[in-house]
């Protein structure tokens, strides 16, 4: 991706609408944020109701996770997740072009504990999961402790293009996700890198634990990677609201490292990944990513979720 020039990517008429949309996402985010929460939340709800197919998913997915709840409070909640899901999309741009602005209407809890866990010199995996505004957690990390973002290449190169480069702008690296050599030398050089390892997985890395009330795939990476190298597991979340004064905030709960990790069983430390995953959701199950096929990979002999 990075030896093809942008122009040759701009003269592809298979990228023009993702260039008109990156374009109109660049204007939007000079508005104020009022304005951008409200658009984004109307956007989210002609996803939702455009796409039926997906809202199925996000409704199937938040079945398995709160059987307690009746159809109806179902619903309710995966439309409140596509509104979010709306404000997320815009915010992209929000963390691309205006991360001053973003700064100065962001709160950090727990800078202390990711703080003290540098101190140990071994780097820090910062876990955290797929909220709506996940993009604006990591811009916001990134001002205070030398960052390494995971991340998995877009299929739109066009789109993947800009992605890069606006990271690359803010971060110390990115690190693809198959590059694992990668990752240990950020965590040797007592970096921090971001990981959201909560998507449905397929390969050689991966067992099968519970999230939430389901069997799901479960990521050995973070384990392997805390063995080779001392780095400690630090988990993270962030959450879009209103603080007293009714201005919209970003808040991150950066929480303590996670005690006797890794151990000498993989596959119970990825099953410790998933259940912290979850923890994180269950705070803020309202700008959680839904409508991803969480369950796909099943175990042998299972039923398909969807």
């Amino acid at each position: 991706m990075k030896n093809i020039p942008l122009k040759q990517l701009a003269l592809n008429p298979l990228y023009w609408p993702t260039a008109l949309f990156l374009g109109l996402l660049r204007l939007l985010v000079l508005l104020p944020m009022r304005w951008l929460e409200y658009l984004g939340s109307v956007f989210g709800l002609l996803i939702y109701y455009s796409r039926p197919s997906r809202a199925r998913i996000a409704a199937i997915n938040l079945r398995i996770a709160f059987p307690e709840k009746n159809e109806e409070e179902i619903q309710r909640l995966c439309k409140t997740s596509y509104k979010h899901l709306g404000i997320g999309i815009f915010e992209v741009g929000l963390a691309w072009w205006q991360q001053k602005r973003l700064i100065q209407i962001a709160k950090i809890n727990g800078l202390e504990h990711l703080n003290a866990a540098l101190a140990k010199g071994n780097g820090v995996i910062l876990l955290t999961s797929h909220f709506t505004c996940l993009e604006i957690g990591a811009h916001i990390i990134c001002t205070k402790v030398p960052l390494e973002a995971v991340y998995k290449p877009a299929n739109n190169k066009f789109f993947d293009y800009f992605m890069v480069k606006k990271r690359n702008d803010h971060f110390t690296k990115l690190i693809s996700n198959d590059s694992p050599r990668k990752m240990i030398a950020a965590l040797k050089r007592n970096h921090v890198i971001w990981y959201a390892p909560d998507q449905n997985l397929q390969g050689k890395d991966m067992t099968f634990a519970p999230f939430f009330n389901e069997m799901a795939t479960a990521i050995t990476a973070p384990s392997r990677l805390a063995k080779l190298t001392g780095a400690a597991l630090v988990p993270y979340s962030i959450k879009r609201h209103q603080d007293a004064s009714g201005k919209i905030i970003y808040e991150l709960f950066i929480h303590a490292e996670v005690k006797d990790f890794p151990t000498d069983d993989t596959n119970s430390d990825a099953a410790l990944i998933n259940k912290i995953n979850e923890e994180l959701v269950r705070e803020n199950p309202e700008q959680y990513l839904w409508v991803h096929k969480r369950y796909k990979t099943r175990p042998e002999g299972s039923k398909p979720v969807y």
